[in-house]
């Protein structure tokens, strides 16, 4: 039999890594961990992400309006970023096929049109798909009290680099916010203001005593085979 896939969807801050660790570590069951952050941190080449020199080859951040180039951003997929997606959700699948349960944290997003790769390839496998969605101020202050910049510069960031990153994170934020949750489609939807990490796997697995996913059934209806 297949195993459970529960895909955590997120924009930065709201807490889907912390639920995906809390949750693999509190189960007496078998779950493998992987997500978005392990993705990008240690699969995928830095020099191709929205970081990096070759970004317009990959994941590229640019002008969310042409007429304003230095107003708000968003990103666009070049054909490695396509592929290398492609895969993620191969290997998300292929967990499932050996009989392993696993806990994703992700950025189910519309365009680029990562949500609908992930639907189809994980057809006809059990998934449960989680939203954890704090309200906008919230983020705000949170991703504010992090210390970015301690991550880049033991990744052998200059200090200038940190500085452009930091900004272009920045304009990067209110797409995010609005792009991961555009699909507004899932199996249980989580505030994670009013509840708390361990409150939060508490509800993921009742939600999973209540029987199989629908979101993903729904969302293969909405968006045709990409």
């Amino acid at each position: 039999m297949p195993g459970q896939i529960i895909i955590v969807n997120g924009t930065s801050g709201s807490g889907k890594s912390t639920t995906c660790e809390l949750f693999a570590r509190q189960s007496d069951d078998f779950w493998l961990l992987y997500g978005m952050d392990h993705f990008m941190a240690a699969t995928y080449p830095r020099k191709f992400g929205h970081h990096g020199e070759r970004s317009v080859e990959g994941v590229h951040a640019c002008a969310l309006d042409e007429s304003d180039p230095s107003g708000p951003l968003r990103w666009h997929f070049g054909d490695n970023a396509t592929r290398a997606f492609n895969a993620f959700h191969e290997w998300i699948a292929s967990a499932s096929r050996a009989g392993c349960n696993i806990i994703v944290d992700h950025l189910m997003l519309v365009d680029p049109p990562i949500l609908q790769d992930c639907v189809w390839r994980l057809q006809d496998l059990p998934v449960l798909l989680v939203d954890l969605k704090p309200p906008y101020e919230v983020l705000l202050e949170r991703i504010a009290n992090r210390d970015i910049g301690n991550r880049f510069t033991t990744s052998n960031y200059s200090a200038q680099q940190v500085q452009e990153s930091r900004l272009r994170l920045d304009r990067l934020r209110p797409w995010f916010y609005q792009a991961t949750y555009a699909a507004d489609c899932c199996d249980i939807e989580i505030d994670t203001v009013t509840h708390q990490p361990d409150q939060v796997c508490e509800l993921i697995t009742q939600r999973l005593g209540e029987g199989p996913g629908a979101a993903f059934e729904r969302l293969r209806e909405r968006y045709p085979r990409p």
